[in-house]
């Protein structure tokens, strides 16, 4: 099977274009091309006019892109240009209004942006810097301005029982007038100022409203009116100017007599008193210090209202019905049948009760139709109010429903997250990965404790692990396909045909018959069969083909991990167990165990562990192959693929990367001084597209010193050295184009594998060696391993995370736990264990809950590389996906965003694109499988490396915020946690700011006690998980070093990353010699020249080969070229 394409469908019934799951054909049209003479001119030019250069071909999946028309990759005759966009967004117009004070010239003498391209960078920084302004500033405004704003806090607030008789109370309000010694003298009482609580006055704790009434007032005007024949129409007041109690007993209150009116000599009308009432109420009551003493107001509870028959409430005032009874209906006239003679009438219908209702819903007026409840209502308040019932504002009530409701998120969200990893630390941690070899709690403690152990010192060995029991399995089980039993690159058995040998016959194909008109010689099909044996090495003609069939073996025994020879099978029947290989395998090979070899319980998976490395030294790199070559894994079924980033020297080397790699070879295919380097298409802008490498095929070399003789073993070994173009040699770091391009090399080669697709040279040199060394066809392997160079595994790490994928195709990718194996070697890494710790067991733990793990480590990650499908031997991609490969393989890299993503923070960005490619796909956290490293030791390599986590992380958030599969709905999805984890990480500064004012506030005598207990939550809670989960007591002694640094990890760290969002090296992380401050590999350079890269399919290389093979076999045949 070449291509899978859906089937056409006759014009009559549909004009749609057909959805293709592989790549068009892209191959030169030329005289030669076997769809040349069917193919017009026209239909040709507009093909290649609407082909993209940048990737192989256009993909719009599940993640579209646009990208601009360019021309075929293999057919450019002249050089490529692609035009500059001329659109203009409204995030560049945003970037450019916020620096608009800073002109090109200042950027570039004041902040040193020479280029357009470094000013465009700083300008979306400081865009992204206000946005980040803005969150933290909203965030504040919440915590502290929202309530001050919605529900200002009056001055002051009594409650009327607690009223002292230091208080006067004038129209619901209390003023202090205890110390207030300037009442002017009263005629026949005093002849000096006086206090008024005090006797002759004595007005302390009493209700004075009636001495200042307001007869200018417009609301009482057509309400209460005097009557011609009283005073000539003309009355001072409209109650006696008496005081009266505030706090009555029971429904017995003392008002004023209302025979008492004619006696005024209690009223304060005259200007100067009404000035200084005023003065009181506005500003208010001067003290002997000289201050003002603002006056509070009085309030009743409901409880107060209801329990009387004189008090009502309109419009949260408190009327004191009872006073009603002081006004001299003899002078005045009240409305008739209106409010207060309704309430005179009858003053227990509305005692105790609120009347705002029944007065804004009565429409029956008085005798001239002019007067209403509500203006007799409003007259009253301004008359008898005595306070205000204790209610709740609008804004108060507001900001108490954002509040409590932020509240309930938030520790709903801790809670939850703290909730799930304790159950995935009790019931989930200890299931994933497990080989059912029984062990019980007391065992997994013991194993644990081992573990520590080992992480103490990072170069401290495993101990031995203990060969695994074989489970039994059913027959069923046995019987059933869990494997691939047929490469499409497998040439076919005797009596069988396991491809299409018809599609494998067409022109330019693997099994090309000549035709009649061809002009090449006729050719017979000796070529497809090995020369006799007698011309073999002997080597060779013992081994046989080793592949990935199942075959008879003498000796079971022979599979064991620790053998350091290769066991070949009895060929006893060639005819029917015997596949003819392509290649001449190895002689060191592996030979592959019976399909039923199952040393763990499960089917085991061949899987690949790719080692990337840019400047690591001899010790870095011996201890990441020692770890993966010891492991218990069947090494019939790893191979270890290490890619070296360029002809590169690690500061304090003495050699380059790629030499010290390939001094831990041996048995090599071709002798490393023979070995010729391949072109393929980089990640990166310009000329620098062009790449080359040379692929070093080999097995493992151990050192004695490091591996104990006992623990050694074969296992087949691929270094794949990036040296670069000939132009490139006199460069400092020729061949380097990033660790993204060293992962796309493989993922981009296990696409094309799969789907049966063009080729490059380097990527076809890589297939033929796998096959020679491994045995068996590129396209049998499932799973990848990534692990950086300066990373150790655990022995049964590999064997635990197989253990997770075979047991559940729905797994898309896993990660183990990372340990720090430099603990103590500075205070800064000390901050860093429990941080290393709880981002493991708490974050990655609820994430796996849901299955989204957000993040999988690049330093210790495992991905699929495609999954089963149905019982029929189908497939789908997973990490081989096309849709991944486009845009993890972006090379025009023009904007901040893009930089970020795929400069900083590739493999984040990776687990992004899982996510958003297959949000139903599993991506779990395998807590079993552990692995140790180094961390910096060193604060300014630490900040180097937090600021490329940090600024990459906030991005992959941003794109994981649109992804709308995820699992859950609305507050209860993984999308509104990553939200939630967004608006955290973005506001860092302004929360350890806020925690630092609380607790000087709450050290002042001013807690607030809500953010408090938030706070200690927030705080705590990692505490108790450690207790209920790994009950390691010694990381809650780490815990606490981690909290006395929170202003470092939560202060220094994230402004000093949010200030180089435009700083896209590496820093102080990786040193290389000679390089120079700030040089980037994606920089554009040059125009890229596609004409230097050669890509055939498979079957036209093999084609290639085998008609060059047979030249050479009929032209000297005793030295035959394999």
């Amino acid at each position: 099977m070449n291509t899978l394409t859906t089937p056409p469908v006759a014009p009559s019934l549909s004009t749609r274009r057909q959805v293709y799951l592989v790549r068009q054909e892209r191959q030169r049209m030329d005289a030669y091309h076997y769809r040349y003479h069917s193919s017009i001119p026209q239909q040709t030019k507009k093909s290649r006019e609407g082909t993209q250069a940048h990737r192989s071909a256009v993909r719009n999946g599940i993640i579209e892109r646009d990208y601009d028309s360019e021309k075929l990759i293999m057919d450019l005759s002249e050089p490529l240009e692609i035009p500059p966009s001329k659109s203009i967004g409204l995030w560049k117009v945003y970037c450019y209004i916020i620096t608009c004070c800073l002109p090109p010239f200042i950027l570039r003498c004041c902040f040193g942006r020479k280029d357009h391209a470094a000013q465009y960078a700083f300008r979306e920084k400081m865009g992204l810097i206000s946005m980040i302004l803005f969150v933290m500033a909203f965030v504040g405004f919440l915590t502290f301005g929202f309530t001050q704003i919605s529900c200002p806090r009056p001055p002051r607030n009594f409650q009327v029982d607690q009223l002292n008789d230091g208080y006067v109370v004038i129209h619901g309000h209390a003023y202090l007038l205890a110390s207030w010694n300037d009442h002017p003298p009263i005629p026949d009482l005093s002849i000096e100022k006086i206090n008024p609580v005090y006797p002759p006055i004595d007005a302390g704790g009493k209700d004075a409203s009636f001495l200042f009434q307001n007869m200018n007032s417009s609301l009482c005007a057509d309400v209460i009116v005097p009557k011609q024949s009283k005073f000539g129409g003309n009355v001072p007041t409209y109650f006696p100017c008496r005081m009266f109690n505030t706090r009555p007993q029971g429904n017995a209150m003392d008002v004023p007599a209302v025979n008492s009116y004619s006696n005024h000599t209690g009223c304060h009308l005259s200007r100067r008193a009404t000035s200084e009432f005023q003065k009181m109420k506005h500003f208010g009551v001067p003290t002997s210090q000289g201050k003002l003493d603002k006056a509070g107001r009085v309030y009743y509870d409901w409880s107060q209202v209801n329990s009387t028959n004189h008090l009502a409430v309109f419009n949260s005032n408190v009327l004191n019905l009872k006073l009603l009874t002081s006004l001299p209906l003899s002078i005045f006239n009240v409305p008739v049948n209106g409010l207060i003679e309704t309430v005179l009438a009858s003053p227990n219908t509305f005692g105790g009760k609120d009347i705002s209702h029944a007065v804004a819903s009565h429409h029956t007026y008085s005798s001239d139709m002019t007067i209403g409840w509500m203006e007799e209502a409003f007259c009253l308040v301004e008359l008898i109010k005595v306070g205000e019932i204790d209610t709740k504002s609008v804004g108060c009530i507001t900001s108490d429903v954002v509040l409590y409701t932020s509240l309930i998120v938030i520790l709903g969200v801790i809670l939850v997250k703290f909730g799930l990893a304790v159950i995935f630390g009790w019931c989930l941690s200890w299931q994933l990965g497990n080989f059912k070899e029984g062990r019980s709690y007391k065992e997994r403690m013991k194993r644990d404790q081992e573990i520590e152990n080992w992480t103490a010192n990072i170069n401290r060995p495993a101990d031995a692990i203990r060969p695994h029991t074989p489970v039994p399995l059913s027959k069923s089980f046995l019987s059933s396909p869990k494997l691939p039993r047929t490469s499409r690159f497998t040439l076919p058995e005797t009596g069988s045909m396991h491809f299409n040998a018809v599609t494998l016959e067409r022109p330019g194909g693997a099994l090309w018959k000549q035709s009649p008109s061809s002009s090449i010689a006729p050719l017979n099909d000796s070529f497809l069969r090995p020369p006799p044996t007698s011309l073999l090495p002997t080597a060779l003609s013992d081994m046989g083909c080793n592949n990935a069939f199942p075959r008879q073996y003498s000796q079971v025994t022979s599979l064991s991990r620790r053998s350091s020879t290769s066991t070949h099978s009895n060929l006893t029947n060639p005819s029917s167990t015997t596949i003819s290989c392509p290649y001449t395998i190895s002689s060191h090979a592996i030979s592959q165990p019976k399909s039923d070899y199952m040393p763990f319980g499960f089917t085991l998976a061949h899987t690949i562990c790719l080692v990337t490395c840019y400047s690591e030294g001899v010790e870095g790199l011996r201890a990441t192959l020692d770890s993966i070559t010891t492991t218990d894994y069947p090494n019939s079924h790893k191979l270890i693929l290490v890619i070296a980033d360029g002809e590169i020297t690690g500061h304090g080397n003495t050699q380059s990367t790629p030499d010290i790699c390939v001094s831990m070879m041996q048995d090599f295919l071709i002798p490393p001084d023979q070995v010729q380097p391949y072109s393929y298409v980089a990640i990166a802008d310009g000329k620098k597209r062009h790449n080359m490498a040379k692929v070093y095929g080999g097995f493992y070399s151990f050192d004695d010193t490091t591996v104990d003789a006992s623990q050694q073993q074969r296992v087949p070994m691929i270094t794949i050295a990036k040296c670069g173009p000939p132009d490139e040699m006199d460069d400092r770091k020729p061949g380097n184009r990033g660790k993204r391009d060293s992962q796309v090399i493989l993922m981009s080669f296990l696409q094309k594998v799969m789907f049966d697709e063009r080729m490059t040279v380097l990527e076809y040199e890589l297939f033929t060696t796998i096959w020679k060394i491994a045995g068996i066809s590129p396209d049998l392997y499932q799973i990848v391993l990534m692990v950086d160079a300066d990373t150790k595994v655990y022995p049964d790490a590999l064997s635990r995370l197989v253990c997770c994928m075979m047991n559940d195709d729905e797994v898309a990718g896993l990660c183990g736990e990372t340990k720090i194996g430099n603990k103590t070697d500075s205070w800064v890494s000390m901050i860093q264990v429990f941080e290393y710790y709880i981002s493991h067991h708490q974050s990655k733990a609820f994430e796996s809950i849901f299955g989204n793990v957000t993040c999988l480590p690049g330093c210790f990650c495992m991905y699929r590389i495609k999954a089963p499908k149905g019982t029929n031997g189908h497939w789908v991609p997973i990490l081989a996906n096309p849709d991944i490969i486009e845009h993890y393989s972006e090379n025009v890299v023009d904007t901040l965003h893009k930089k970020n993503l795929l400069l900083l923070g590739e493999d984040r960005y990776l687990s992004t694109l899982m996510l958003k490619t297959f949000p139903r796909r599993k991506m779990l956290f395998v807590p079993q499988a552990v692995c140790k490293t180094v961390v910096p030791d060193t604060f300014m390599v630490l900040l180097s490396q937090r600021r490329r986590w940090i600024n990459s992380t906030i991005h992959n958030l941003m794109e994981l915020l649109f992804v709308n599969d995820l699992c859950g709905t609305f507050c209860f999805s993984m999308q509104f946690v990553i939200f939630i984890d967004f608006i955290g990480s973005i506001s860092l500064p302004a929360a350890i700011t806020f925690t630092l004012y609380l607790i000087i506030m709450a050290l002042l005598g001013h807690p607030s006690v809500i953010s408090l207990v938030l706070l200690a939550l927030i705080l705590g809670l990692p505490a108790v998980l450690i207790v209920m989960t790994s009950r390691k007591l010694v990381y809650v002694g780490w815990m606490t070093i981690y909290l006395l640094s929170l202003p470092l990890w939560n202060f220094v760290l994230p402004t000093y990353a949010y200030w180089h969002f435009d700083d896209f090296t590496w820093g102080e992380t990786r040193k290389v010699q000679g390089e120079g401050k700030g040089q980037q590999h994606g920089d554009k350079d040059g125009i890229f020249d596609s004409s230097k890269i050669v890509m055939k399919k498979w079957c036209e290389f093999e084609r290639d080969r085998r008609l060059l093979q047979q030249y050479q076999h009929r032209h000297d045949y005793s030295k035959p070229t394999l």
